[in-house]
């Protein structure tokens, strides 16, 4: 296996995070791409059945409520615009006509908001935003390099990562921003914190990076909890991660609170990952960490897993949309040819 050079390591969890949508709920909407040269995004029922082609793009995320669908339209230069459709409609718009990283993205819980990143080049800072998605009218929230953006249960706040510079250690903090004030205030004051995935309990899984100091190709990737206060934290995984891997990136939580699906990526691997938010155990949903199962979305209930088998890092991709349950087992396919799968509704 070739070395992947540090600068390209932590690249690698930003793209896998573009991959996997961040649901919390499966029901009546199932979204997905297809095609790779002139790939376009579709809709159907949340057991694959009844496609509809939406149009030319990929990335797309349901909306909670299964009503809408935000997706990435044809790329220009270094950005794609984010555009929206609406599935009672069949009409498209654009939100943002500069989206820039896909990977930076959430649904506000009652799908009247999102939140995303605009402007900025390749290798500058962009502006996290909050868009309506009714009016189009957009907040900004911040500057600077956003790692992982999440809505409070009650849609009111958010919870983002932001580094001022990107390196193969992200010197990240984890900040609340109320929508009514416009402030932010950060949870965290370490520069080690990332990734935030706020819980629909009250808790808020992120990510430290850990042997930074010890490790040749970087830091190893590790969940951690905090209340919406930044306090009580601990620490929620202990995983063993090889040289060329990160480690574990936060997907979606169940509705309970106590399930959690995670991602874990490294070179030239990227599988789902089943934790217990009590006791931090967890499960490789694949036994095939190179063509196994991605994650996309976890059901309300925490028994079933969404994602895409197949799609691996080599020349030739078969990939399928597929649901496998929490604890493992034989998984169950719902389109074949597709991939970046999202729930809603």
């Amino acid at each position: 296996m070739p070395t992947l050079p540090k600068s390209k390591l932590i690249l690698v969890a930003l793209a896998v995070v573009a991959l996997a949508a961040l649901p919390a709920t499966a029901s009546a909407t199932l979204s997905y791409t297809k095609g790779f040269r002139h790939a376009r995004v579709y809709y159907a029922n949340d057991n694959g059945k009844g496609a509809h082609e939406i149009g030319r793009g990929g990335n797309p995320h349901v909306s909670p409520n299964g009503e809408l669908i935000v997706y990435e339209g044809e790329p220009k230069r270094e950005t794609a615009p984010m555009r929206l459709y609406s599935t009672a409609t069949g009409k498209t718009e654009t939100l943002l006509p500069k989206w820039r990283e896909g990977f930076v993205f959430a649904w506000s819980p009652d799908s009247t908001m999102v939140a995303a990143m605009r402007g900025g080049g390749l290798n500058s800072p962009g502006s996290l935003v909050v868009v309506d998605v009714e009016t189009g009218r957009q907040i900004k929230v911040a500057t600077g390099y956003v790692s992982g953006v999440s809505f409070a249960p009650e849609s009111d706040e958010l919870v983002y990562g932001i580094s001022k510079t990107l390196s193969v250690q992200l010197k990240s903090n984890v900040y609340r921003y109320s929508i009514a004030s416009g402030r932010s205030v950060a949870l965290s004051h370490d520069h080690n914190a990332s990734y935030p995935l706020w819980g629909p309990t009250g808790q808020i899984a992120f990510v430290r990076q850990l042997g930074a100091k010890r490790r040749k190709y970087g830091p190893k990737l590790e969940l951690y909890q905090m209340n919406e206060e930044g306090q009580r934290i601990s620490r929620l995984t202990k995983t063993k991660v090889s040289p060329l891997s990160l480690g574990l990136i936060p997907l979606a939580w169940s509705e309970s609170g106590s399930r959690l699906l995670a991602e874990f990526t490294g070179e030239d691997q990227s599988y789902a990952v089943a934790v217990n938010a009590v006791t931090g155990a967890q499960k490789a949903l694949t036994d095939n960490p190179q063509m196994g199962l991605i994650g996309g979305g976890i059901s309300a209930d925490g028994k079933t897993v969404l994602g895409t088998t197949g799609l691996g890092f080599g020349p030739s991709p078969h990939p399928k949309v597929v649901t496998v349950p929490f604890k493992g087992g034989k998984e169950k396919v719902l389109v074949k040819g597709a991939y970046e799968p999202s729930w809603g509704g």
